[in-house]
């Protein structure tokens, strides 16, 4: 009778010693052999790859392509402007005496050429080259043969001109006052683009990190029902077992054949849940929602080492995108007031023309010795315009006003929510890596109580139900572990976020970012 207990005893420890093993096996699935067989993901390679293919920054960096549509436009009103023209005339006059001097049959014929150009300093040139072939009947009918009139006959001319004119505006854009700001403000605006479209880029590229966490998630969770699902058929087996042995009720066996069934359940739902997370990915990233890909993740679990508070949130204030733009926004803003103030008052315009003037009966004979200015034409005019109540000026400088003044409590918000993300991000990546350590010690602690629990339930020194717990202990912790690492590298790439150095972190300049959009062009 003793041989064959001894004998039961050593079919159980063989049975409980292959479920522990077995268990340990699910328990770190992974090897060396499959992390060289598929890529390992960094945070990194992740950033990168997203900045090549995330729909969301390939739509930031084309904002970025046309970042410097404000300024190329105002910048467009300082070009030189060609113009070239021609313009026939023929003139018929009545048969009236006072047309007998003049001609009856007049043909005038003029070409011309020319080039302007407005400076910052409210300066307007303007050079024309012309050229008038001017031909009269006068002192050539046949009824003026022989007379007096017949004195006044000439030959066609050609009629040469070089005009140039400066005109200058004062009071209201004296010295170009409301242009350089203006010129100022598109400079300005262009880097407010830039800097909105980078802050779009970054919170694209956090979102698609989040997107390869959760999927490294969805496949922890998958890898924990798996296991699960093979402890819960070891743990029935040697249920089963001990119901032949006569040390455990038959109904002990029904209960595992059920949390079998339900594992199994479990296991199809986390497999959904991975395939659905890994087609949403895919989709973000402009890829086959049916392409295979790694999902091996290697995480942080270290604590960085932080300047003080004063020094992180200093650097905030340098780097971070949204604060940079707001505060260009914020000189904007003044500059436009000081336009529409300034625009209160009169238009007043002084300009000068010279010409010099020369002819001969052939073209372009017709410019030789102008430049001596034998015979010149010379002008010159002031001119001042007031609108009577000037209402549209005034309500410019209302409009001006009022923006000015939400700027800037939009400016006094932003630093704040700087100095709120800085502190609050600090705090966060604290709290979440005491939850990491603490999660890597609870499953240490949940797979020495399993280790411990199993055998004990074979000699009948624990029941079922303290097995199961120590499963669901286990599981829990597994998947808790992979939560934690997510959360804490979730909370320190957010950080990087806020201070606005993520790219600078993980070994990317702006430049480097902004070339990006090169390959979008290909």
């Amino acid at each position: 009778m003793k041989q064959k207990e001894k004998k039961n005893q050593h079919i159980a420890r063989s049975i409980a010693s292959f479920g522990i093993f077995f268990w340990g096996f699910a328990l770190f699935p992974e090897t060396n052999h499959d992390l060289e067989k598929e890529s390992l993901w960094t945070t990194s390679s992740l950033i990168r790859y997203s900045l090549e293919n995330s729909v969301q920054a390939k739509l930031a960096r084309l904002d970025l392509e046309n970042a410097e549509y404000d300024w190329e436009k105002e910048n467009g009103k300082y070009n030189f402007i060609g113009t070239l023209g021609a313009n026939t005339q023929k003139t018929s006059n009545l048969p009236l005496p006072q047309f007998n001097l003049q001609g009856r049959e007049i043909t005038s014929n003029t070409i011309s050429g020319g080039l302007s150009k407005a400076f910052t300093t409210g300066t307007t040139t303007n050079l024309t080259v012309s050229d008038n072939r001017f031909e009269t009947d006068a002192g050539k009918r046949p009824e003026q043969i022989g007379t007096v009139a017949q004195q006044f006959a000439q030959p066609s001319l050609h009629f040469a001109n070089i005009g140039f004119t400066l005109k200058q505006d004062l009071l209201k854009n004296v010295f170009g006052y409301q242009q350089k700001r203006s010129y100022e403000i598109s400079r300005r605006m262009t880097s407010v683009r830039k800097l909105d479209a980078m802050n779009t880029l970054s919170r694209s590229v956090v979102n698609s990190l989040l997107a390869f966490w959760n999927l490294s998630l969805a496949d922890e969770n998958q890898k924990t029902a798996e296991l699960l699902v093979r402890s819960v058929k070891t743990v029935k087996d040697i249920t089963s077992s001990k119901v032949r042995l006569g040390v455990a009720e038959g109904y002990e066996s029904g209960q595992w054949n059920a949390l079998a069934i339900s594992a199994e359940n479990q296991l199809r739902q986390t497999k959904l849940e991975k395939d659905r997370a890994r087609r949403d990915l895919l989709v973000s990233l402009g890829k086959d929602p049916e392409t295979k890909m790694s999902v091996a993740m290697n995480l942080e679990d270290s604590l960085p080492i932080f300047k003080g508070e004063e020094d992180e949130l200093g650097e905030a204030f340098i780097n971070r995108y949204d604060f940079r733009s707001i505060a260009l926004q914020k000189q904007n803003a003044t500059a436009s007031l000081e336009i529409a103030k300034n625009g209160l008052l009169p238009s007043l315009y002084v300009s000068g023309t010279y010409n010099m003037r020369q002819y001969d009966r052939e073209f372009p004979q017709s410019f030789n010795g102008i430049t001596a200015g034998r015979y010149g034409q010379n002008s010159a005019e002031i001119k001042m315009d007031y609108p009577l109540g000037n209402d549209t000026a005034k309500a410019e400088y209302r409009n001006s006003l009022t923006q000015s003044r939400k700027i800037d409590m939009l400016y006094d918000q932003t630093r704040e929510q700087v100095k709120t993300d800085v502190k609050q991000g600090l705090e966060r990546i604290k709290t979440t890596y005491i939850v990491l350590e603490e999660s890597k010690k609870n499953l240490v602690q949940a797979e020495k109580f399993y280790s411990g629990i199993l055998p004990r339930y074979q000699y009948g020194r624990a029941t079922s139900v303290n097995v199961k717990n120590a499963l669901d202990l286990v599981a829990q912790a597994r998947y808790g572990l992979m939560q934690a690492k997510v959360n804490y590298n979730t909370a320190l790439v957010q950080y990087e976020l806020s201070k606005g150095t993520l790219f600078r972190k993980h070994g990317l300049d702006v430049d480097e970012v902004l070339n990006q959009t090169d390959g979008d062009k290909k």
